[in-house]
This record gives structure tokens, sequence and C-alpha cells, in this order.
């Protein structure tokens, strides 16, 4: 049930309006909505009562009652959690040390929140998606286009048939001449990327499946997207030079890549290794 409360911390920082005026609600109230039914929780959010339900179900509850009783049960430990960002806690007069200290507490924590977002469901359908998948075809942006790179040297040595170039409009191009048989694999940070949506477009169009990793919530991305692995985004635009959304997207994925390792066919994976060892030699 921990789930819960990074579910919510990662909703506050939601590009969509609802989900932040909740989380943001939920955890003013220091997640204990005992007193408040779905309708006094929109009236004083000015929203309808069926978007706080579809808010409750979104994070995994039968509705806004299970919802309170969940939060009921953690509201103790949330209320310990420490609430501000590690980067309004670094200051000038910072050693060496207490900025590695600090670091750490970060990157520990985003780690643990977004493995917890993770659905087992959704990484067991999506490496059945890619075993079977005739071409896989990945797409990012920027500093996700590292990322996607990562994943693309990772996929090679497992022996898929993979394509992934960092000139974004030979991205929506080979996008558009996907298959029904094929998969976009998008790695997206803040969820709304222009040119990763029309790759999505193109895509689905041709009949294709999309994987997305991206941040947590209802964002452009996901909504589009088969299937969504999430991490927890909580920085701000200016912050995406930090390394944090790079480290939780390749974390989203390996946890996807663990999975195909325990069903990628062996011959396969040693072939294209065989290959590999070949033109280093």
């Amino acid at each position: 049930m921990e789930s819960i409360i990074n579910k919510v911390n990662a909703l506050a920082h939601s590009t969509n309006l609802n989900e932040q005026k909740i989380s943001h609600f939920i955890i003013e109230q220091q997640f204990d909505l005992a007193k408040f039914s779905a309708t006094k929780v929109g009236a004083k959010l000015g929203i309808s009562d069926s978007s706080v339900i579809r808010y409750a179900k979104s994070i995994g509850c039968s509705g806004f009652p299970d919802l309170k009783l969940k939060l009921a049960a953690l509201a103790p430990q949330a209320q310990k959690l420490p609430t501000q960002s590690v980067y309004a806690e670094i200051e000038s007069s910072d050693s060496t040390q207490a900025i590695i200290e600090k670091s750490k507490n970060l990157f520990t924590s985003k780690i643990e929140q977004s493995l917890s977002l993770i659905d087992t469901d959704t990484i067991e359908r999506s490496a059945e998606v890619l075993l079977k998948a005739n071409k896989i075809l990945l797409s990012g942006i920027g500093a996700s286009a590292l990322v996607a790179a990562d994943i693309n040297h990772k996929l090679i040595r497992s022996g898929f048939n993979v394509q992934f170039n960092l000139d974004y409009h030979i991205q929506i191009v080979q996008a558009s001449l996907l298959k029904k048989d094929d998969v976009l694999l998008v790695v997206s940070a803040r969820g709304n990327t222009q040119e990763v949506l029309a790759a999505i477009e193109k895509a689905r169009a041709n009949g294709a499946k999309v994987i997305a990793l991206t941040r947590y919530g209802k964002g452009k991305v996901a909504q589009l997207s088969d299937f969504v692995i999430p991490y927890s985004y909580t920085e701000e635009h200016n912050q995406l030079g930090m390394v944090t959304p790079q480290l939780l997207q390749m974390i989203a994925f390996d946890i996807l890549f663990f999975k195909l390792n325990t069903l990628t066919d062996s011959v396969s994976m040693n072939t294209a290794l065989d290959s590999l060892r070949h033109i280093q030699r």
C-alpha cells in the first residue's frame, strides 16, 4: 500500500491540473481524508466529484472510500516523509560530503518511489509484445535520446531487430513506416514532447503497438500509449539538466530488460554477441 503515497506525491507534479489539485489537497491534509467525501473534496477544489473518484481509481483504489481507508492506514507513515526538494536543501556553504549525502538521499528515494509505481502485469505484457515484434523502433528527444541510445545498445546485444536515429525527423519517418507487428518504444521525460507524440500518432495509424517510458500520470504520451512504464518525476522543467530523470528512465527500462532476458531465446542472444566479438577483433 506504500505505493499509494508515492503515486499521490508523483501526481502532485502531473501535467493534469485535476491530478495536481487533488494530490496537493491530500498532502495538505497530511493524507487524512476521514472527514471528507468525494463531493466535499470536489467542492473545495472546484472540480466534479466524478473527477475525484476517477483519481482514486487511477492510483489503484476501487473508489474514494477505499482511498480513504488505505490512506488512513498509511497516514502516520506519510506524515514522517520529507516534503522539501533536495535542490532547495543544497547550499553554497555545504561541504562536498554533505552534497554527497544529500545526493544519495535524492537518488535512493526517487528510485524507491519509481519502482513502487511499476505494475508487474504491464512489464510482463510489454515483454511479450517486444518478443513477438518484427521490428522495434525507439524514439526520444534531447536528454531522453541518450536513454533511447542506451536501450538501443542493450536490445541489439540481446538479438532484437531494433532501430534508432538521433534525428527526430527520421524518427517520425521511421514511425510512419511501422506495421502491425512492429513496436514503437518511446522515452519522454515530461510526457508531452511534440516530436514523440507525432511518432506515436504515425505508429498507431499503422497498427503498431506503443510502449512508453514516461512520468507517472495522465500525460499525453501516456494516454496515447498501449503500455506505460512510469517513474516518479518531480523536477521542474528548468532542472531537467539534472541526472535524475534519465537515471529513472534507465532503471524503468532495466526492469523490463531483466524480464526480457528471462524470456529471450539464448540462441539469438549468443548470435548477436558472437557478431559483436567478431567485429571487435
